[in-house]
């Protein structure tokens, strides 16, 4: 999934990516999702880059932890075996994807400036995948728990000729976020597709105590 270029930091504010639609109110809200998803992007890769090799396996229970600074990181805990980190495919911040037997993980944090931002993480996932493949679709919410009992939102997804699952949660202050999105090609083996839905599950944010 490629995510939207982010503005010139001389700009007043982030501009609209391509195919954004609703009232004014929440394409503002969208684009500004879309920007931090990209704009975040600057921090938080090193954690996982010195501590994973390009390209070498994950170990199940293995731990990644996403954000500049303790106090705003979220972690994910590898589930099953066969995970590898795509350095060339992930960015140079709080992003990351990994790959296993055909199936794409990307996980995102999203730095929100508003509380009631954390409300519209979904929208603007939405707005994301559709401004990067305008064949991308993601399907209605619903209520989704991680292992620690955090609500968030999942529903399908499909972008490319790959489906899976994506999922989204707000830390417990609501100042930032995660977005998940798990895509299988074709075929893609059923057990492996759900232990990455399982990985996203593993979200902890730093104020749970991880």
């Amino acid at each position: 999934m490629r995510l939207p270029a982010a503005p010139s930091p001389a700009l007043p504010g982030p501009a609209e990516p391509a195919g954004f639609s609703g009232p004014p109110g929440l394409r503002r809200t969208a684009a500004f999702l879309a920007f931090s998803t990209v704009a975040a992007l600057t921090a938080g890769w090193p954690l996982v880059a010195r501590a994973v090799p390009d390209g070498e396996g994950l170990g199940a229970g293995q731990v990644l932890r996403l954000g500049p600074i303790s106090t705003q990181r979220v972690s994910l805990r590898v589930t099953g075996v066969g995970w590898r980190l795509s350095r060339d495919r992930s960015d140079t911040g709080t992003d990351f994807v990994l790959t296993r037997d055909g199936i794409r993980l990307r996980a995102s944090r999203v730095g929100l400036t508003r509380p009631q931002d954390a409300d519209r993480l979904w929208t603007g996932l939405r707005q994301v995948l559709r401004a990067s493949d305008g064949g991308a679709r993601l399907g209605a919410p619903r209520v989704v728990r991680t292992d620690t009992g955090r609500a968030g939102q999942t529903g399908s997804v499909s972008e490319g000729g790959r489906s899976g699952r994506a999922f989204a949660f707000a830390s417990p202050a609501r100042d930032y976020g995660l977005q998940v999105v798990v895509l299988g090609e074709p075929g893609a083996d059923a057990g492996a597709l759900r232990e990455g839905y399982a990985l996203a599950r593993t979200a902890v944010f730093a104020r749970e105590g991880v």
